[in-house]
């Protein structure tokens, strides 16, 4: 196989590999948005074209955030005649700054221990967040597919969060860096 194609071929693994915090993100910057897909086929028309800039073995996961964030900017300039509430610039840059940060502090041990509260939530409650988080399903779909309100597992998924906030917190602290 020609370097070319083995780069293009790696560089489709990357891409396919960060769609879910693509779409996690691009959801933080504009939450209940309509355009969330449409921006995010978009971001990707743009990774792709750019890929030529992109070096192998850097942080892909930081140099495709910018790029999205980039690619909301001007949907949101474009579509500012809506009546939708949207965030502003300066809230957009916050969540990515906040998304940078997360990326930075892409920590081993919290992960595991992340892995091991999960494995400890109730099975209805780990299913909760796998539909949010995993399979990038709205909580309203969700909502509808368990025959439950929207509200009451929006309710749920915060309680769900802070529960597993405190138990990697505490699994973090207790195993003073080996979770």
């Amino acid at each position: 196989m020609p370097p070319e194609e083995e780069k293009d071929q790696e560089f489709v693994q990357l891409l396919t590999s960060h769609q879910t915090p693509l779409r996690a993100f691009v959801i933080s910057l504009v939450p209940g948005s309509p355009d969330v897909e449409d921006i995010l086929q978009d971001t990707n028309v743009v990774l792709w074209e750019k890929r030529e800039s992109f070096e192998l073995g850097t942080n892909f996961r930081a140099w495709a955030f910018v790029i999205a964030r980039n690619v909301t900017m001007a949907v949101l300039r474009k579509n500012k005649r809506n009546a939708a509430p949207m965030l502003d610039e300066q809230v957009i840059h916050a969540v990515s700054e906040s998304w940078h940060q997360r990326e930075q502090v892409n920590d081993p041990l919290k992960r595991h221990a992340l892995d091991l509260c999960l494995a400890a939530l109730r099975p209805a409650d780990r299913e909760i967040v796998q539909a949010r988080y995993q399979t990038g399903t709205s909580l309203t779909k969700h909502a509808v597919a368990k025959g439950r309100s929207a509200e009451s597992l929006r309710t749920a998924l915060y309680r769900i969060r802070a529960k597993l906030r405190k138990c990697v917190d505490q699994r973090v602290k207790m195993a003073g860096g080996d979770a």
